[in-house]
């Protein structure tokens, strides 16, 4: 059985994936599905082997497998083809983008797909009000839209400023959050497309309005990695250099703009 989670939201469908990975533990006397990351050539040719072997322990077996879509289209798909009707092996993908073509049958039954589309308008608050239950908050409508507005389009960040507040009080009024001198955010997705611009004077530009939204360089840079898949190799290189000390963040999403 395959199980696809799709979506730029990230939080949500992260929440998503830990609760399936919870319940198979549970389900198979606390054993954890393996994890094969398709950007490690090995965990490729591993997982196309866990594929074909059979656990001598358990009657079914399960994975998860990050950064699928890494891994070309063809010899993706014909991996996980036959896991469709293979009711002895579950294998659950959680990506950002939908599947191309050669994939869709990703979004047909009988795999079991959920989607992660960012929340908006009534969802969106009736999502801030139950993460703001969930961390032990309570927020007047007030503050719920006010947050609403500066997180838009960023649950994770969101959820993480709940449970912030909530280890100061256990009720946020809308004045108390003039104290945390918050701004309205830049529409961050149309800023992270401006990084992607063929007009450097774009890119500059964009880079210029994240850095003034305060988020952190190394959640901008990471998001950045996870869209853009044609920079992938490029991305790991700054990455490489980022970990090694050579550069940081900053500069790494600096010089990207200024040599694309």
């Amino acid at each position: 059985m395959l199980i696809f989670l799709y979506g730029p939201d990230d939080y949500r469908r992260h929440k998503a994936k830990k609760e399936i990975m919870v319940r198979s533990e549970k389900n198979h006397n606390g054993a954890r599905p393996a994890v094969f990351n398709m950007e490690n050539r090995d965990d490729a040719d591993n997982f196309e082997a866990f594929t074909r072997n059979q656990s001598i322990f358990e009657a079914t077996k399960s994975a998860i497998l990050e950064n699928a879509f890494v891994m070309d289209a063809a010899p993706l798909a014909k991996i996980l083809k036959p896991l469709v009707a293979d009711e002895n092996t579950n294998v659950l993908l959680s990506e950002r983008k939908k599947p191309v073509k050669e994939l869709g049958f990703l979004l047909k039954e009988p795999v079991v797909v959920r989607e992660f589309e960012n929340l908006a308008g009534p969802e969106w608050l009736s999502f801030i009000k139950t993460e703001a239950k969930a961390a032990g908050v309570a927020v007047d409508d007030a503050a719920m839209r006010f947050l609403g507005g500066v997180y838009a389009g960023d649950s994770w960040a969101l959820a993480t400023e709940l449970q912030k507040l909530a280890s100061f009080k256990p009720a946020v009024l809308r004045k108390d959050l003039d104290a945390f001198d918050f701004e309205i955010a830049p529409d961050y997705w149309s800023l992270m497309n401006g990084m992607k611009s063929r007009d450097i004077r774009n890119r500059i530009m964009a880079l210029e309005k994240l850095f003034a939204a305060n988020d952190p360089a190394a959640k901008t840079f990471n998001m950045l990695a996870s869209q853009w898949r044609e920079k992938i190799p490029q991305m790991a290189a700054y990455d490489f250099m980022v970990k090694s000390g050579k550069l940081n963040y900053e500069e790494a999403l600096l010089d990207l703009v200024l040599k694309n």
